[in-house]
């Protein structure tokens, strides 16, 4: 199971059904082992069923995979809060960016609120990318924006660049370009491969061990495997902010997009 970049190519329901399907193949290859090994016995053995031991040790390894899947569940959740809380920062750094345009003298502050609105639409832009390659395309957009309103910003402070006005403006610039590094980062951070690949196979194993000593039990057995296939589709639902349904609410950042388009005078 792996996925590059912060998007699969695969979409997320198709990735699910399919590890839904690789569980019930799992569970027909160790219910037909156990078939193999009954016509072994003879029929009274046959029709023994499952023993205690059994039924333990199946309970046992479903209990790990829950508790797999939830320390899976808790890597992608801490993810996609601080995806979050770092678009909450970065607005309002932007806004605070904003405001201080009014310490500039009148025409440089009018040149850097013209690049700053461009540079939150760009921002907006990047929080829509559905996929890994169109992030790099508006990150890069984003990294020339960042140079042109630096450049802007220094050509303002020029007259006064070492006095705490200049400091003012040029913190929260450094800020606000900072945060958007801090972004792309996060959005480009997910849950390891090693473990989703070993999440996968546990679950294989388990599904296996569930069809060879529950094999009669189909709908129930199937009911389970579908619930386990569900939660781990809700992982990397989290996990994959491109592709996945549950995106990062973006409703600062597009707050302060509004804001600023009805300041224009």
């Amino acid at each position: 199971m792996h996925l590059p970049g912060s998007s699969s190519f695969v979409p997320l329901w198709l990735l699910t059904v399919i590890f839904f399907a690789a569980l019930l193949f799992a569970r027909e290859a160790g219910a037909f082992l156990r078939h193999r090994q009954n016509l072994r016995k003879s029929r009274k053995a046959a029709a023994t069923g499952v023993d205690e031991g059994d039924s333990f040790s199946t309970n046992t390894v479903l209990g790990l995979l829950a508790l797999l899947i939830g320390f899976t569940f808790s890597l992608a959740l801490g993810r996609y809060d601080e995806r979050r809380s770092l678009v909450l920062h970065e607005a309002n750094a932007l806004g605070t960016t904003w405001l201080r345009t009014d310490l500039l003298e009148r025409p440089d502050a009018e040149r850097v609120r013209a690049v700053l609105r461009r540079y939150v639409d760009a921002r907006v832009d990047f929080a829509k990318a559905k996929t890994a390659q169109q992030e790099v395309e508006e990150y890069a957009r984003t990294s020339a924006l960042q140079t042109e309103l630096w450049a802007a910003v220094m050509a303002g402070t020029a007259l006064f660049r070492d006095t705490p006005r200049a400091s003012l403006m040029v913190t929260t610039t450094n800020e606000s370009i900072d945060l958007a590094g801090e972004r792309f980062a996060a959005r480009q951070d997910h849950i390891p491969h090693r473990i989703l690949r070993m999440l996968f196979l546990f679950a294989l194993f388990a599904a296996g061990l569930l069809g060879y000593e529950r094999a009669r039990q189909r709908t129930s057995t199937t009911l389970l495997l579908l619930l386990f296939s569900l939660a781990v589709g809700l992982v990397l639902d989290l996990d994959l902010p491109s592709t996945g349904g549950i995106s990062v609410p973006q409703e600062p950042m597009l707050d302060l997009q509004r804001s600023i388009g009805l300041s224009i005078s």
